[in-house]
């Protein structure tokens, strides 16, 4: 079987032959909306188009936003409206034909196209006016957080049309972290009370439309699952191994894959092959014979940060489909 019948024997509950390794069965496409919104590049500090300081360190898997009160965007929830501008997308000049030449390249080598879209309605917020004030304000200020809150899905159901009208991925990687490594950032009912119905309607859109919908949290979402289930996530990208996975396998099972379990400490500059390949070992021994598992390292994208660790995770995960899959 090719990867992306692999993946999609596990998305719907049929045999595989062989692990999904890591993210064999996509490629991603570099489409001009992500030009236009994602900004930073590794080393840079820029001004990204909502006004947010943002840096990328060296050897760091991602950005950060840089929130002080001078660098802070939104000031005051009360006042929102005086401070948030989203981009004005139908303004900016999008051309897509490199993207549809790219996807098609990708279908011809019988892969699934996959766009990434971040940040999510949570990490937009602390985006804007830090994570202190984020949590505080959904507390504090519930009305203005929900009325803020919909101007962002606001936007980001316009981003997502445009994506879908113009390029139309089989894969939506979205982006949205809601916990740390051993707890959420706000209790569940919170969550649900300012997050769930928006990502329902937000996933419904591309579901509407056949997309697959991957969504990273390398978080501790164990309180959630069924949340994420009901909102439309097929596939938990990122599922830290300080959630249970075992257990989440045994309950939800079927109803949701779980992509990641190979803990990303092994990811360093003087790594140890023979820890690495223990690590992968460990996360097939421990998740494999609960099924809907594709073995990754829980960052939100492909690749590693040294060199070389991802190629021998990959290596030692073709070895491991051996075993568990005779």
């Amino acid at each position: 079987m090719t990867p992306k019948e692999n993946l999609t024997a596990l998305l719907h509950g049929e045999k595989q032959d062989a692990f999904v390794n890591e993210w064999e069965p996509y490629a991603s496409v570099f489409d001009p909306l992500m030009g236009a919104t994602l900004t930073a590049k590794m080393g840079e500090t820029v001004t990204d188009p909502w006004g947010v300081t943002i840096y990328w360190g060296k050897d760091e898997p991602g950005v950060m936003p840089i929130i002080n009160e001078e660098t802070k965007v939104l000031k005051d929830i009360t006042k929102w409206r005086d401070y948030v501008h989203a981009p004005k997308l139908s303004q900016m000049p999008l051309d897509w034909t490199a993207a549809k030449e790219q996807a098609a390249q990708i279908h011809r080598e019988g892969k699934l196209t996959m766009s990434l879209m971040a940040t999510g309605l949570f990490e937009q917020s602390h985006y804007l006016m830090g994570f202190e004030d984020t949590l505080m304000n959904l507390l504090l200020e519930p009305d203005d957080m929900h009325e803020f809150l919909d101007y962002l899905l606001e936007y980001k159901m316009e981003y997502a049309k445009l994506l879908v009208e113009n390029l139309h991925p089989d894969v939506l990687l979205h982006h949205d972290d809601w916990g740390s490594k051993t707890a959420l950032f706000m209790k569940a009912d919170t969550w649900r009370e300012f997050f769930k119905d928006r990502y329902r309607k937000f996933f419904g859109y591309f579901r509407e439309n056949g997309i697959i919908i991957m969504h990273h949290a390398d978080s501790f979402c164990e309180p959630i699952v069924q949340d994420m289930i009901d909102i439309g996530i097929d596939i938990w990208q990122g599922v830290l191994p300080t959630n249970n996975i075992p257990a989440l396998q045994r309950e939800f099972g079927g109803k949701i894959v779980f992509m990641g379990g190979i803990d990303s400490v092994i990811d360093v500059k003087d790594y140890s092959e023979s820890q690495i390949r223990e690590e992968v070992q460990r996360a097939c021994r421990e998740y494999a014979p609960g099924g809907s598992f594709i073995p990754s390292i829980t960052y939100g994208a492909q690749g590693s940060i040294f060199p070389g660790v991802d190629d021998i995770v990959m290596d030692e995960i073709r070895k491991q489909s051996t075993v568990y899959f005779k």
